[in-house]
């Protein structure tokens, strides 16, 4: 999957909206419809998608810190 780096590679809202929830996310992780940009931001990807289930995976890099040095919750 590959994460929208301008407006013009996210999907119109209509066609988002034609989907159901599962097709999206299914589109999503075969790579057909651009995932969201926060994806890359925040260093994390879709791993898997099924009827009912969602699964995301990510590694925190440096710049989802809290002034502790911990992950900052919001991550999660």
């Amino acid at each position: 999957p590959f994460a929208a780096k301008t407006p013009e590679d996210l999907s119109p809202r209509d066609e988002i909206l034609s989907m159901s929830g599962l097709e999206f996310m299914q589109g999503i992780l075969d790579g057909s419809i651009a995932a969201a940009p926060i994806h890359g931001t925040l260093n994390f990807s879709l791993a898997d998608v099924e009827d009912g289930r969602v699964v995301f995976s990510g590694r925190p890099e440096f710049g989802a810190l809290n002034p502790t040095g911990a992950v900052h919750g919001g991550w999660y």
